[in-house]
């Protein structure tokens, strides 16, 4: 097979050569072939004879039928030889599995016929192992490692199950040497693993070890003894998978760990035993620290995703303890996590600096949610100020870690804070929105002044409009405080509203003028929309519908001053003076025209049956003035229109005056008296016939 891929090989080299001839021979023959042609346009003299050559085309051809059959005779033997590889390493442990348990039944048979009695079974277990690991050397040592480790393997697994037997079901072997036992077959299958450098026979020997306790069920040993033996096996797990660098096993030996002490507890119960189970998972926790900041773990072997579940773990297990000891080993891990980031912010390595800050924000938000505070809302205060704080780091510092965790905590407790009950002024309360608002004001600040990655460039606008949830959340805290503010003083509903829509008003104007700064375009947008839904809202409020009620006129002078600032801003707009163009904004200026003639119409007539229901006026009054007032808004409609152009306007200013004949001879003609009706025909014939005669002149 190899002969007959070298010839191939070589076949394909000649004809790319030869190729490669060829393409430089034709171009020749194409530069020299017009140099030789006769100036008077008789027969072209033919070029000088040249060897006959095979066309490029006929080689290319048979070089790609050539490829197939070189690709079909790399791959083949790859896939065959993948297939029997596979075979090799799963093959003698299927058969081990077989030779366990045909073993057993071989046991089973003499056992029942009384031939093997059981000291034999002890010995015939232990003279197992020794054969298993005589053999499984022997072939590890004549190069067939695969095979060699499937017999040690067997090894472990016969030693434990002989102790188990051993100990469990004759009694021959006590509680301590059924488990010196079985730790001398696990310090073996480590050895091994070491010597051998195989990973898996590492996890076969952190599994066996694992089981053991379990296996000989902790007759005779206490909470001390177990937690002891798991704090050993675990550190000596992970001196096998740092000395070999295995990754694997350290992952599985970490998972095993919590894993086995969480089966231990649900099997025995606590039994007073919190403290000795929170002190052995603070040991391994502080053990795992200590070689990762000293360079002893491989960053490839324990990468920092090891670190934040570490962390998660520990905190875990520390509820276990009473309330006042959760307070001291939070405040303990809060302390040492901030120590830690703080010494090495003064070192250059960015990764330790990231990941360390961004554990210590977590841990100063788990200390703080340990406290039981009589006011939930001083805790909420002490989050917000951690993850401000953890921002701030992040961004002067430039670690990305500490940015997304404090980032994290401080959106939580933001969510928190946006449905908490907020009904007085002095209360817990409205500090927290104070202080919510001091430390957005502080996290905007810096992004501006450190902006991380995301913000820089091209994305710094990005930060602009993350300003408008700064000033959406202003806006809530001051709805929320004019809203308790005017229920102290009794005020109407409709008054309350109008108190609450003057101070809008106000605000909205003053933060109109962030256009000036030049982040705050986006939050110009936001007021401009806030503006316009503010007037939305005042659709669905009365103006205050009692006699000589106080509150009328300003409830009627914010309308209206509402109503002059927004034909200002339309005016800027139609005139260019606008903090945007109408070229930017791409807006239909009819269209917009339109939208301000219905908008003015609702207020008008709004503001007019609110007049006459204060007032009191008849009916007969109410229709008569309420004609004059739509006929007026018609005419001043068509006027506008046909001065600006805007057709649309016209148009809804022609159909109003169409409105205002059907309510003059449908409505008012049948509920007004005879006098009335002369006044009012009399009146509205004139002023048209007027108008109309205006039309006609121009």
């Amino acid at each position: 097979m190899n002969e007959e891929m070298k010839d191939v090989l070589h076949r394909i080299a000649t004809l790319e050569d030869e190729v490669q001839l060829l393409k430089q021979q034709l171009a020749k023959s194409k530069v020299e072939i017009p140099i030789q042609m006769n100036t008077d346009k008789k027969e072209a003299t033919p070029p000088p004879s040249r060897p006959v050559i095979t066309p490029p085309t006929v080689a290319i051809e048979k070089l790609e039928q050539e490829k197939p059959i070189v690709s079909s005779l790399q791959k083949q033997p790859k896939d065959e030889l993948d297939f029997e590889k596979q075979l090799g390493i799963w093959l003698p442990r299927v058969f081990m599995f077989i030779l366990l348990l045909g073993v057993l039944w071989g046991l089973k048979v003499g056992m029942d016929y009384g031939v093997i009695t059981d000291p034999v079974r002890i010995g015939l277990g232990y003279a197992g192992t020794g054969l298993l690991y005589f053999l499984g050397m022997r072939y590890m040592e004549s190069g067939k490692n695969g095979y060699g480790l499937t017999l040690l393997g067997g090894f472990i697994a016969l030693g434990i199950l002989t102790t188990f037997a051993a100990h469990h079901l004759y009694g021959y072997l006590s509680f301590v040497m059924a488990l010196l036992v079985g730790i001398v077959y696990i310090g073996t299958g480590l050895w091994l693993s070491m010597r051998t450098k195989s990973e898996t026979l590492t996890i076969f020997s952190a599994i066996a070890g694992f089981l053991l306790p379990f296996l000989l069920e902790g007759q005779g040993a206490t909470a001390i003894q177990f937690c002891l033996y798991m704090l050993l096996l675990f550190m000596s797990l992970f001196y096998v998978s740092l000395s070999q660098k295995h990754k694997y096993t350290f992952y599985i030996t970490f998972l095993l760990f919590h894993l086995t002490l969480l089966v231990y507890i649900l099997l025995e119960g606590i039994n007073n035993s919190e403290s000795i189970i929170v002190g052995t998972i603070i040991l391994q926790h502080l053990s795992l620290l200590f070689f990762y900041l000293k360079g002893t773990i491989s960053r490839q072997v324990f990468t920092e995703a090891l670190i934040y579940s570490n962390f998660v773990f520990a905190i875990g297990w520390v509820q276990l303890l009473d309330s006042t000891e959760r307070i001291v080993v939070y405040g303990a891990f809060a302390l040492l996590y901030v120590a830690l980031a703080a010494y090495y912010f003064t070192k250059k390595d960015v990764l330790l600096r990231g990941v360390l800050s961004a554990v210590a924000v977590f841990a100063i938000s788990v200390f703080v949610l340990s406290f039981d505070f009589e006011n939930y809302q001083f805790k909420l205060m002490l989050l917000l100020v951690n993850g401000a704080i953890g921002m701030w780091v992040g961004l002067r510092y430039d670690t990305l870690r500490t940015i997304f965790t404090s980032a994290f905590i401080y959106l939580l407790t933001f969510q928190t804070i946006l449905v908490m009950d907020f009904t007085e002024l002095q209360s817990m309360e409205h500090v927290t929105w104070i202080l919510l608002l001091a430390t957005m004001i502080w996290i905007f600040y810096s992004l501006y002044q450190y902006p991380a990655a995301h913000f820089k460039g091209e994305n710094s606008r990005k930060l602009d409009k993350l300003l408008i949830i700064g000033q959406l959340v202003s806006m809530i805290y001051l709805y929320n405080v004019v809203g308790i503010a005017t229920t102290y003083f009794l005020f109407t509903k409709e008054t309350g509203w109008h108190i609450l829509m003057a101070v809008m008003i106000v605000t909205l104007c003053l933060m109109y003028l962030f256009n000036k700064w030049e982040h705050g375009q986006y939050l110009t947008h936001a007021v401009v929309i806030e503006y316009l839904l503010l007037g939305i809202m005042s659709f669905g409020f009365g103006i205050g519908g009692y006699y000589n009620d106080q509150g009328f006129i300003f409830n009627l002078f914010v309308e209206i001053i509402y109503v002059v600032i927004l034909f200002l801003l339309f005016v800027s707009f139609i005139r260019n003076r606008f903090y945007m163009t109408q070229q930017q904004l791409k807006l239909d200026v009819a269209g917009l025209a339109v939208v301000m003639q219905i908008t003015s119409f609702i207020y008008l007539n709004k503001w007019y049956f609110a007049i006459v229901n204060v007032n009191n006026w008849s009916w007969e009054y109410v229709l008569l003035f309420h004609t004059f007032l739509l006929f007026a808004f018609a005419f001043l409609s068509i006027s506008i229109g046909r001065r600006m152009l805007w057709k649309k306007v016209k148009v809804i200013g022609v159909a109003l005056i169409g409105v205002c004949i059907l309510k003059l001879f449908f409505v008012d003609l049948a509920n007004i008296s005879i006098l009335f009706r002369a006044v009012l025909f009399t009146v509205v014939g004139i002023v048209g016939l007027i108008y109309s005669r205006t039309l006609l002149k121009d």
